[in-house]
């Protein structure tokens, strides 16, 4: 196993109790990501990447076919017993044929990988086409990150020193990583603003000014297969 792959499965350890709480209190962010979900047709198929206890997706088994993966076994077992069809397996390598779900869900993966493109790849092969994918990702350019950044500390959900988060996301950057992988963006809003002392408020507010919320919740429309190329996953930054 390598070192970096090590260090990402030990984070999810440590981030599992939070981001369970997280789905139990039915945060803004789950709110509007269930919202999505919510729209799919009746019948339709999902794979919730990265399903934990698959307590995200309980509310629609029955309606819809729900599947599920996690690395964590026994997570895998419980989401097994809400009506997810899961299974243990990597994220990065998603053990499903090419066209096989009409929709897929990722929560707060992809800015835990080194590769985000051959993530999205993977999301993109086992879409249908015209499929439809919602992600939810953390943004770096939020009012309290600013504020972070004038204390020489880096802003909030940033790939920093000691962070689970290797991976730095913007709206803009959103929008780029999902056109380069054959997808086209249908519905950006956010979940919240991180007050001090208060936690997330004004989820209204993030729905008006997305690009500025803690995290961004998309919907997005599989318009084309897409090729995992590993030359493109480093940019150089050259002098003009």
């Amino acid at each position: 196993m390598s070192e970096a792959l090590e260090l990402q499965r030990r984070a999810a350890g440590k981030l599992e109790p939070e981001a369970h709480q997280e789905l139990k209190a039915g945060s803004a962010r789950i709110r509007k990501a269930r919202k999505f979900i919510a729209g799919l047709p009746d019948g339709a198929s999902i794979l919730d990447v990265g399903c934990s206890d698959g307590t995200l997706l309980e509310p629609f088994a029955g309606r819809l076919e729900v599947h599920g993966i996690d690395g964590v076994p026994e997570l895998v077992a419980v989401a097994r017993t809400k009506g997810v069809n899961a299974v243990v397996g990597n994220v990065e390598e998603l053990p499903y044929e090419n066209a096989r779900f009409d929709a897929i869900f990722a929560g707060e993966i992809v800015e835990h990988l080194l590769s985000p493109d051959r993530f999205l790849c993977e999301c993109n092969r086992v879409l249908k086409p015209g499929g439809t994918a919602i992600f939810t990702i953390p943004n770096v350019r939020t009012p309290v990150g600013i504020a972070m950044m004038l204390y020489g500390i880096p802003p909030m959900f940033a790939a920093r020193y000691r962070s689970s988060h290797v991976r730095n996301f913007t709206a803009k950057l959103v929008r780029q990583a999902l056109t380069n992988n054959g997808f086209k963006v249908r519905d950006l809003t956010g979940s919240a603003f991180m007050i001090p002392r208060f936690g997330p408020r004004l989820s209204g507010l993030a729905d008006v000014f997305p690009s500025w919320a803690d995290n961004f919740i998309v919907r997005a429309e599989k318009i084309a297969d897409a090729t995992y190329d590993p030359e493109n996953d480093v940019e150089m930054h050259r002098e003009s």
